[in-house]
């Protein structure tokens, strides 16, 4: 068990922070683009990049996301 007054000690939800916002931003802007919960998770799930380190696949899907929506055509 972790001791909260002890400034060294970081819980697994801190340490994991920026990259869980980044997979939120990603599933939330596929979710934009496609509509649907699953269909937002397949979309992710194609757009990984196996040769990637890890800690880098959330962003590079977000990136390509992004670039996605950016080239959509505007209503």
């Amino acid at each position: 068990m972790e001791n909260p007054n002890n400034p060294n000690s970081k819980s697994s939800s801190e340490v994991q922070g920026p990259q869980s916002l980044i997979v939120r931003d990603a599933m939330m802007t596929a979710y934009s683009l496609t509509g649907s919960l699953s269909a937002a998770s397949t979309l992710c799930s194609t757009l990984l990049d196996e040769e990637l380190p890890e800690q880098y696949q959330a962003s590079a899907v977000l990136t390509q996301l992004h670039h996605m929506a950016m080239t959509r055509p505007k209503h």
